[in-house]
């Protein structure tokens, strides 16, 4: 009887809309905001654009930066649910969440992108507004089209907002879509100004364009094109090293000089989604770090522990190390915040390391954090440009300069000083990946590298500390370190470097297939 008098009430009130004036039904709505009554002012054009920012958020488990080291030999993460472990074993399917989010955020980026570049074409409001925040949104379409082409490979280019009718688009050659993304990144860099006033800060600046450019051309193996676009940003005589390597992850420390783009966050309003402390420091146990990727940090006489004569000694394994290891990683024994990590009393830390890097020890509220996520800094500048110049066959002092420079901030010894002059090309890139890897542990950018690299070596087992050898809080000294197999991974030459386009999409439109080899 409720549903019955449900329908009679609606088609009451239907009929008599019917039966109003056209004048009626063509009012504006003044209750909330609709295309005809935004984009009258400057102020509603910001707020339009903060909306394109907003979809850079991870927009699930997987896209969040920690899971993507997690996916490589870095990391690991047990709970099968996050998604991550799946990806980092080769074990992705056309159905996983992984995958299926990632797309799903960039076309979000780039949708919302394209409907601001249409809309603020007709705004009321001049020239000199519209362009900075169109080069904005060309900006984010092209950090969007750069992460789904390192992901996919070949992807439906959009450029525009498309009606219905024109909906069901096919993939664009990888190509295609980079020249779209160069073109985008290009356009935004000249018309993006070099820095913004404190109330502007994170907004996407003339140095993040040219910074992703870099990026997307190093990773097209475009080398001359990316040393030159690293160089157009060191030029910019705008960013330098921050002093303090662990000070540049901490909320007090944030907008330094090194940072180049950041998601920007602010308390209870637009709080982290996936709360620091909590996931670094117990609620949320599901963090490790291997001991391969432990193992990699060199001796603070940079020698790597391989070497006799580092001076390593594997029952006093933390002893003269890199100080970026101990800035990254919360290893047995150590303190974190007031207390010490002991870890076998953690079921949820197989691997017995869990990250320090980005952990906000102290704060009230722990799921309240607002610590912003650093995505570009100037680091991965220099060396990127280091790695373009290599690759396109230099072995010049500057690479050596610029590779010193990541080194020094840390107090680590030059590159000269332990591993010589003279060296070959093969020698240089190994020296930079390793360089990378424990420069920017725990910042989202190893499993990338892996597969733009596409070296098959670095998809191996998982190892970790045995913890049952690390179980004595009372006495670390009777601490027995030696390391145990957790987990098996195994590359997956059919599926190869790319991943699947989500079945969801392709069930709505068939001319994406066919899908990537191997799914």
């Amino acid at each position: 009887m409720n549903n019955i008098n449900r329908i009679i009430t609606l088609s009451f009130i239907l009929l008599s809309l019917l039966g109003c004036s056209s004048d009626l039904l063509d009012k504006t709505p003044k209750d909330r905001l609709s295309p005809a009554t935004f984009y009258q002012n400057e102020t509603q054009c910001k707020m339009a654009l903060m909306g394109v920012y907003n979809a850079l958020q991870p927009n699930a488990t997987p896209t969040h930066f920690y899971q993507f080291e997690f996916m490589s030999d870095n990391g690991y993460c047990q709970a099968a649910w996050q998604g991550s472990n799946e990806i980092g074993s080769w074990s992705t399917n056309s159905n996983s969440w992984g995958p299926n989010a990632k797309w799903s955020q960039d076309y979000a980026i780039i949708s919302r992108a394209n409907q601001f570049i249409q809309d603020i074409s007709t705004a009321s409001v001049s020239d000199d507004v519209k362009a900075p925040m169109v080069a904005e949104a060309k900006f984010l379409r092209g950090y969007a089209y750069s992460d789904l082409i390192t992901y996919f490979g070949d992807v439906p280019l959009i450029t525009k907002v498309l009606p219905l009718a024109d909906a069901y688009v096919k993939r664009n050659a990888k190509a295609e879509v980079l020249t779209q993304i160069l073109t985008d990144l290009t356009d935004a860099a000249s018309g993006l100004p070099t820095s913004y006033s404190k109330e502007n800060i994170g907004r996407a600046t003339k140095g993040a364009a040219l910074a992703y450019k870099a990026k997307i051309l190093l990773y097209n193996q475009k080398w001359a094109e990316a040393a030159q676009a690293a160089k157009d940003v060191m030029d910019l005589k705008v960013y330098d090293f921050y002093p303090n390597y662990s000070d540049l992850f901490t909320e007090a420390h944030e907008n330094n000089v090194e940072v180049i783009f950041d998601i920007q966050y602010i308390p209870t309003t637009q709080s982290q989604p996936w709360p620091a402390e909590p996931f670094v420091l117990g609620t949320w146990q599901t963090s490790n770090i291997t001991a391969d990727m432990i193992n990699s940090y060199y001796m603070t006489n940079g020698k790597p522990i391989t070497d006799a004569t580092s001076g390593y000694n594997d029952q006093n394994p933390y002893k003269n190390r890199d100080p970026r290891l101990d800035a990254t990683v919360v290893l047995p024994g150590t303190k974190y915040g007031t207390a010490t990590f002991i870890p076998a009393s953690y079921d949820e830390y197989p691997c017995g390391a869990k990250p320090r890097k980005y952990a906000e020890y102290g704060i009230a509220d722990v799921n309240n954090s607002s610590l912003n996520t650093i995505l570009m800094r100037y680091a991965d500048i220099c060396l990127m440009r280091a790695e373009a110049l290599v690759e396109s066959g230099s072995t010049a002092q500057e690479i050596y300069d610029l590779i010193d420079k990541v080194r020094a901030r840390v107090g680590m010894p030059t590159v000269e000083s332990v591993e010589g002059t003279g060296l070959s090309q093969a020698q240089l890139r190994q020296i930079i990946r390793h360089e990378r890897r424990v420069e920017f542990c725990m910042e989202g950018t190893r499993y990338a590298d892996m597969l733009r690299w596409k070296d098959e070596s670095l998809v191996h087992d998982v190892y970790g500390y045995d913890k049952t050898k690390l179980s004595d809080p009372t006495n670390p000294a009777k601490w027995v370190f030696s390391q145990i197999k957790i987990d098996t991974r195994t590359f997956n030459a059919t599926k190869g470097w790319l991943w699947p386009i989500p079945q969801s999409d392709i069930l709505i439109n068939k001319n994406l297939l066919p899908n990537n080899p191997g799914y």
